[in-house]
């Protein structure tokens, strides 16, 4: 007396599982696209800024550089007169000098150093030292403009400029 029984239940799908499955997933395909190209956006911003502070800090460095030889700044030349690194035309001379180790690729950068314009002071704005002083009351004062500009924007790379003046004392005569 072994019988089979089955039971069969039939129901009638629709399909609304699947179809509801998809729009959810067609969701989540979207949420994680925008947050992808979020990260990529901000991945790129960064590592501009990288690059950016980079060519600053060569820049800074090569002024810092060429600020520190007095031979950059010479008192002979008329205001106007200006200086740039070898290979560089516009130039009244070529013969600027830097400390070549603080810039990567010096192929990128342009320096030149202009002087401004003399400037005769009745007291020096520093306070020098005792062995530093002159019993000469007048100074004269040549000021000089070091413009440093680190270029990378075709080699996909920051851009920087930095400038700093600078003032040269000479004695009131040599000038």
């Amino acid at each position: 007396m072994d019988r089979d029984i089955r039971f069969t239940y039939r129901t009638k799908s629709t399909g609304a599982v699947l179809l509801v499955s998809m729009i959810f997933l067609l969701l989540l395909a979207l949420v994680a696209g925008t947050v992808m190209q979020t990260s990529i956006l901000e991945f790129r911003m960064a590592g501009n800024d990288q690059f950016r502070e980079e060519a600053f800090q060569q820049a800074q460095a090569t002024v810092a550089s060429v600020v520190e030889d007095l031979d950059n700044f010479p008192v002979t030349g008329d205001v106007g007169y200006k200086i740039c690194l070898a290979g560089s035309s516009g130039c009244d001379s070529t013969v600027l000098t830097y400390d070549t180790s603080v810039v990567t690729d010096s192929s990128l950068l342009t320096v030149e150093v202009t002087r401004e314009g003399p400037l005769i002071m009745e007291t020096f704005p520093v306070r020098l030292s005792e062995s530093q002083t002159s019993s000469s009351v007048n100074y004269d004062a040549a000021i000089f403009e070091v413009h440093a500009e680190y270029s990378g924007s075709n080699q996909g790379l920051g851009n920087a400029e930095v400038v700093e003046g600078v003032a040269v004392r000479i004695a009131s005569s040599s000038q």
